[in-house]
């Protein structure tokens, strides 16, 4: 028998580790990946916001361990003719810091940058670290179905894999998406380009977090709470990747969620009993009953703000709902690098009458899959509008029974409600008006076991 001279054996026996942390909120998750770097390796973290980047570098530097951010850099490309042209794009300082084997962290924003470069080998040598997983699947990529038809198939720009339905851009997209971004906003070609969109059907896509990310690199690791209840652990065994889930001492959990009852106040709000909550119900008027909760919620949050919230400040409060309730055709107002808003607020039905809004400022609208940020953690009081179900398209993607909506809807439910001061270990009101969601908050926290009077004092 012949031997190959370059047959790496280590190389070809070794199983890539791909491990879930799975930690509650506040309890260190991201320092725990902070203390597992070692000098000798070369790591890539994904975090979710530019501030989570600045605390990994620092933290770090504490420790003699540098991390770099790509920023916009300068360099040398072709373009179609094969003449030299000098473009400024993050995608070069990335290249060059994983080229020279520096530690990179950098955020969820770059995942189509990410799956270029992790193309191209250079994720290869790295230990992949994911921390508070939040677009794993993004619903967003949707345009009406005679569009689809219209402007992607007829011209030709792309073709839809039948067995994957994964969408892949042709030569014609290549050549023309820059002279298409008035019919075709240029995310759409980019995350084909990455080879993460998928079509559900006729116009409706999602995009996903790269495959070639998550395959890349000597290990993966990512952080999250109650994985169970998470898109991040059924698009992985979608991918069959079945990470091993590590949950830590079991201990941990039950103490946190005993030590979580006794500061959280949970309420109801009676006059919006009644009412369902889900997306559909609030938005849609051929499903659903927008007008109703048009005409309602506003006056119940104007009751609430009048009695129990009237000596609460405004930038204390917490309000999570559809976003074009609360914000005027769903638009808020940019927001600066200083952190100051940029144009004219125009409040939504939720918003208008509510006395949550208005010359003394108004409350913190924070989408209700917000995870990974300590900016609201002066919030004492917060109020969910939700009935939280998965986007069916992404279900659709995922296949039935991959998630538990009841395992969801708590994941994403705890995740929302620990921006708030209980992070910090201090006592929270939550106004909960959906049935569903309190019964599946408050079962939790009283693991299974709901006393009579805390049930009678939620509905007063």
């Amino acid at each position: 028998m012949k031997i190959d001279p370059n047959f790496d054996l280590g190389a070809a026996t070794r199983v890539r580790q791909i491990v879930i942390k799975d930690r509650p909120c506040g309890f260190g998750k991201t320092t725990e990946m902070l203390n597992s770097f070692e000098h000798h390796k070369q790591y890539l973290v994904v975090v979710p916001l530019l501030s989570e980047c600045d605390r990994v570098i620092a933290a770090t530097q504490q420790r003699g361990i540098t991390f770099e951010q790509p920023e916009a850099e300068a360099a040398i490309e072709f373009d179609e003719n094969g003449d030299e042209v000098v473009t400024t794009k993050k995608i070069h300082s990335l290249r060059r810091l994983l080229s020279e084997g520096q530690n990179v962290v950098t955020t969820h924003a770059m995942f189509d940058t990410l799956a270029e470069v992790a193309d191209e080998g250079l994720i290869d040598p790295c230990h992949v670290h994911i921390d508070e997983v939040l677009s794993v699947i993004d619903a967003s990529y949707v345009v009406k179905a005679k569009a689809w038809d219209r402007l992607f198939l007829k011209p030709g720009l792309c073709t839809v894999d039948e067995k994957t339905s994964q969408v892949i851009p042709t030569a014609a997209w290549d050549e023309e998406c820059a002279d298409l971004t008035e019919q075709i906003k240029l995310r759409y070609y980019k995350a084909a380009k990455a080879g993460r969109l998928f079509n559900i059907e006729a116009g409706y896509n999602v995009a996903v977090m790269p495959e070639k990310l998550l395959k890349a690199g000597q290990s993966l690791t990512l952080y999250t709470f109650k994985a169970e209840g998470s898109i991040m652990a059924a698009y992985l065994n979608r991918l069959g990747l079945h990470p091993l889930h590590d949950r830590g001492n079991p201990c941990i959990e039950q103490s946190f969620v005993r030590e979580a009852r006794d500061l959280i106040t949970v309420k109801s709000i009676p006059s919006l009993g009644h009412l369902k909550f889900s997306y559909t119900e609030q938005t849609d008027s051929k499903e659903g009953k927008p007008s109703v909760y048009d005409r309602l919620v506003p006056k119940a949050l104007c009751s609430l703000a009048r009695r129990p919230l009237k000596d609460v400040p405004l930038e204390n409060i917490l309000l999570t709902c559809p976003k074009n309730k609360w914000f005027a055709a769903g638009k808020s107002p940019k927001v600066g690098p200083d952190g100051v808003e940029i144009g004219r607020y125009l409040p939504g039905p939720y918003a208008k009458g509510s006395r949550l809004q208005g010359r003394g400022g108004r409350v913190h609208w924070l989408p209700n899959t917000t995870r990974g940020t300590n900016d609201y953690k002066n919030a004492t009081h917060l109020i969910y509008l939700y009935n939280q179900y998965i986007n069916s398209n992404i279900l659709r993607f995922l296949g039935a029974g991959s998630v538990s909506q009841d395992d969801y809807a708590l994941t994403e439910l705890i995740q929302w409600v620990w921006r708030s001061q209980i992070r910090d270990k201090k006592p929270i009101t939550l106004y909960l008006p959906s049935r569903r969601m309190r019964n599946l908050f408050l079962s939790w926290l009283w693991e299974d076991k709901i006393p009579t009077q805390i049930l009678d004092s939620v509905n007063r």
